[in-house]
């Protein structure tokens, strides 16, 4: 019989406030090949959760001991790993600079990083970069984990991501002469969109716009808001009589997104097409 001595050394899970159960599966964690080398050679082991992984020691000595004998032998004080993305539209539905191109690297050394009762949330630090084969780094350095092994049964590090909030925009497209006379969408919690505004699309046809304007809505994995499109007749500005020309309007497709013109801060709009 074999005996194990796997101890969990940390955690590092990433979390975002896009999808419904705010755990982030699209980023994957690997070592590089340095850390990779040195976790197959002195008995750790990862273990994959679905919004990052486990590591584990095997060792019959302390983790302190362990981790400086690691030190002595390699001159190496920290683990490395490499952050993928599978999510093609991360950078359009995240709270990110919507025309930075470059890699996100995190550090247990950081002095932004929060600490909370061995919960260490780590602080991320944007990089320029005009090409990569990762979406991020992440170093997780020896005595970083031994101080907060001092104070903490479970060490864990987070990565947290938020969404990204659009100012909605509705075209509808009028080809086939329905009338819409007294339009108007219906207003959710403080939501209210303006309009309808005669506006002409890319492809030179007419439409009618209505946009969130200064409210940005924030964007989610499943729809949390259902407007519709009404008339209200000018005799009868109560909404809950109004007629119902659309039920259940789309709501934004993350992967198209459109700048809005003349804002120094990038905001970012929602566009869509809706054909009648």
């Amino acid at each position: 019989m074999i005996q194990s001595n796997y101890i969990k050394v940390f955690r590092t899970a990433a979390y975002h406030t896009f999808f419904d159960n705010g755990r982030c599966n699209c980023l994957h964690f690997a070592p590089n090949h340095k850390t990779d080398r040195t976790l197959k050679k002195f008995g750790f082991k990862i273990n994959p959760i679905s919004n990052g992984f486990d590591l584990y020691s095997n060792t019959k000595s302390s983790l302190s001991d362990l981790l400086d004998y690691i030190f002595k032998t390699t001159q190496q004080n920290y683990f490395e790993f490499d952050i993928r993305c599978s999510n093609p539209y991360f950078i359009l539905f995240s709270n990110l600079p919507i025309n930075w191109i470059g890699i996100i690297t995190y550090s247990t050394q950081d002095s932004k990083n929060l600490n909370t009762d061995g919960k260490i949330v780590l602080n991320q630090t944007l990089q320029s970069k005009a090409a990569s084969n990762y979406f991020g780094h992440l170093k997780i350095y020896f005595d970083d984990i031994l101080k907060d092994r001092n104070t903490a049964d479970t060490i864990f590090f987070e990565i947290n991501f938020t969404a990204r909030a659009t100012q909605w925009q509705y075209y509808f497209i009028n080809r086939n002469a329905v009338p819409l006379d007294n339009l108007s969408i219906t207003q959710k919690e403080n939501i209210q969109f303006d309009g309808p505004q005669k506006v002409t699309i890319q492809t030179g046809e007419s439409a009618l716009l209505f946009t969130s304007n200064k409210t940005y809505i924030t964007l989610s994995e499943k729809p949390k808001y259902k407007f519709d499109l009404i008339s209200i007749s000018a005799s009868n500005q109560d909404n809950t009589r109004a007629k119902v020309i659309i039920k259940g309007l789309p709501s934004p497709d993350v992967s198209r997104i459109g700048i809005i013109e003349n804002n120094d801060q990038n905001k970012v709009a929602s566009p869509m097409y809706i054909y009648l």
